[in-house]
């Protein structure tokens, strides 16, 4: 799974959700933001129903038409 959502251990603790893309790249949300991938990352549902997060780098050469 490429989106994890983990309780960060702070003063004051809340909801982090990390998205992770294959080539490495990640993104952080916290609080109400958590749920919402960040700008131009996109997430999509895997072959076994698992989301993937995948960030504006690899979507804009899986965009590029073949050469």
């Amino acid at each position: 799974m490429s989106v994890a959502f983990e309780l960060i251990d702070a003063p004051y603790p809340y909801v982090c959700a990390v998205y992770r893309c294959d080539c490495g790249a990640t993104a952080m949300r916290h609080g109400d933001e958590a749920a919402v991938p960040p700008a131009d990352w996109q997430v999509h549902r895997s072959a076994d129903d698992e989301p993937q997060a995948v960030c504006p780098h690899c979507a804009a050469r899986a965009a590029e038409p073949p050469a």
